[in-house]
């Protein structure tokens, strides 16, 4: 008798917004992720313990994204927390990679000149190293964040009834 129920009775399962947000996090987040990684490994792995150890945050940071991204896209009912302590985490991690990046390509001083990988000045190397990339990771966190916090949506997901 279900397949002959009204239209009016069937639950539908909204995701556009969170969709855009699961998406963004698996095409994106991880891609970043794993490139911070990376570059700071490759910093700090002069400092074996250091080197190691960024290399294991990076790895269970990524798991944090894809376990985020499940929980996201099947709008499980702490959804919206796990959502908002991932961008916490994210906002940090993304941080201090950068600041590690950024000190480390400021300090060089080969990182200005003419050539091919060089910055012409060092304002081109403080907006291209740091600040681009400091503001698209604040922007991004800070409004997804907002989202989660006043989105009729996601209040509805945290107060619907759990199904037992």
């Amino acid at each position: 008798m279900d397949e002959f129920r009204k239209p009016y009775e069937y639950e539908e399962e909204k995701r556009g917004v969170i969709l855009l947000f699961v998406i963004m996090l698996i095409s994106v987040d991880i891609f970043l992720t794993l490139s911070y990684t990376v570059q700071v490994y490759g910093i700090l792995k002069h400092i074996p313990t250091l080197g190691i150890g960024f290399m294991v945050i990076g790895i269970l940071f990524i798991l944090f994204i894809l376990f985020t991204a499940i929980t996201c896209y099947k709008l499980k009912k702490n959804m919206v927390t796990i959502a908002k302590t991932y961008l916490i985490v994210r906002a940090v991690f993304t941080i201090c990679s950068l600041l590690i990046v950024f000190f480390n390509s400021f300090s060089n001083e080969s990182m200005i000149g003419n050539g091919t990988k060089q910055y012409r000045t060092v304002n081109e190397l403080i907006f291209t190293v740091l600040l681009a990339p400091l503001a698209y990771d604040l922007v991004f966190s800070i409004a997804w964040y907002l989202y989660f916090l006043k989105s009729k949506r996601c209040k509805e997901l945290v107060n619907r009834p759990t199904n037992i």
